[in-house]
């Protein structure tokens, strides 16, 4: 998918971002309209989850389709846009745009479901049910409502935790680079009602 020059670069910057892991969450705002220093990571991390994962051809309409970011809940500020502008991946461009209701996942190849929406976790990972889409949130039962991956702080680092069943019921393949960095979460299927 990528040439193996670019591989190397994103190796190293996901090994950077991801694997420090060290940054300041808790630096507040220098304004009200700057996203704070955990947005700015988290998109970061955004950008960097869609270099280590391989979508099937079918997650697009057609060849020329951008690769699409969703946001459900925006803390990130402008952060994630500023993060992805004028990037590509597979030699498509990169989008952003935020979805109200959980329908409008269809057309996203990656989704973040803000803890604005954590009531609604369930309802947004259930209409994207059988879809190539990336699901990202950060609420405590969010992979063990079918996401799968979540943010976590582990004291003032910002982690994350994959649970690589769920990507790989929806076609996805993560990649061993990723899967070493992350924690592992394989929570226990619900059983059918009789």
């Amino acid at each position: 998918m990528f040439a193996p020059m670019k591989q190397q670069y994103f190796a190293v910057a996901v090994a950077a971002v991801l694997c420090s892991c060290v940054v300041l969450v808790v630096a507040p705002p220098s304004n009200s309209q700057s996203p704070t220093v955990e947005y700015q990571v988290k998109a970061a991390f955004l950008y960097n989850f869609a270099q280590f994962v391989e979508w099937p051809s079918q997650a697009f309409s057609s060849p020329n389709d951008p690769f699409t970011f969703c946001l459900a809940g925006d803390p990130f500020q402008g952060a994630l846009d500023r993060t992805i502008q004028g990037e590509t991946l597979g030699g498509r461009p990169l989008a952003a745009r935020r979805i109200g209701s959980p329908e409008d996942v269809r057309g996203c190849q990656l989704v973040y479901v803000g803890p604005s929406e954590g009531q609604r976790s369930a309802e947004i990972i259930n209409a994207a049910a059988n879809a190539p889409i990336l699901m990202v949130g950060e609420t405590e039962d969010f992979i063990t409502t079918g996401g799968m991956i979540r943010f976590t702080q582990s004291g003032q680092r910002i982690r994350f935790e994959i649970n690589p069943d769920a990507a790989e019921r929806a076609s996805l393949k993560v990649s061993s680079r990723l899967l070493r960095l992350a924690d592992i979460v394989r929570p226990r299927r619900r059983a059918a009602n009789p």
